[in-house]
């Protein structure tokens, strides 16, 4: 009898205790800690930048027994990016940048500031530690211009450059941009195509929780 007594009392002790731990872990459990853990990984990656430069513009109109082309320069009154990247020294990395890009632009067709929003992922290379290539494709559409922001729709361009890290907080790189984008506008096939060069200024950027 002693000894049923002294297993039902060591059973009962056994899971009290096993109870606590279990209550005291999930207690302890802060949600926030994997995500800054995560985070943490991330830090390092992220950028904000700035960019200025000039784009040639080309809007074309087709049509039956039309095609016109209307070439025009534009500046880049300010852009605005902010992104991920990854660059490996000797092998290839990644990033990725949203960017708003405001831009002047005067024409007969439209005379009107002009805003490009796009989305660009490209692949990297770390030539050295300092100096970096890279290339890949944007999506993107206009705004601004009735014309331009109802008749032409978001489209695929894409972009090559180099860059190089001026500091361990400022790299500088050299863009050449081309954007690409197709529409209608009374029964007329419009392409409009933006080229150039931006010089960009990107510096890291981290969140804290």
């Amino acid at each position: 009898m002693k000894k049923l007594a002294f297993t039902i009392a060591l059973t009962f002790l056994t899971s009290s205790t096993f109870a606590a731990t279990a209550q005291s872990n999930r207690s302890n459990f802060d949600i926030r800690v994997p995500v800054k853990n995560w985070l943490k990984k991330l830090n390092d990656g992220f950028r904000v930048g700035i960019a200025q430069g000039s784009l040639e513009t080309n809007l074309r109109i087709r049509d039956t027994g039309l095609d016109n082309s209307n070439n025009e320069g534009s500046n880049t009154k300010i852009q605005l990016h902010l992104g991920h990247e990854e660059i490996r020294t000797k092998n290839f990395g990644h990033s990725i940048y949203a960017t708003y890009q405001d831009v002047s632009i005067d024409n007969n067709i439209y005379d009107a500031d002009l805003r490009n929003m796009r989305i660009a992922a490209n692949a990297t290379y770390g030539l050295t530690p300092q100096a970096y290539v890279y290339g890949g494709l944007n999506y993107g559409k206009w705004f601004g211009s009735g014309v331009i922001e109802d008749n032409i729709d978001a489209g695929i361009g894409h972009q090559l450059g180099i860059g190089v890290k001026l500091h361990k907080k400022i790299n500088l790189e050299a863009e050449y941009l081309t954007l690409i984008n197709e529409g209608r506008y009374q029964k007329r096939n419009l392409d409009l195509t933006a080229r150039g060069i931006l010089i960009k200024l990107n510096t890291p950027f981290s969140f804290n929780i």
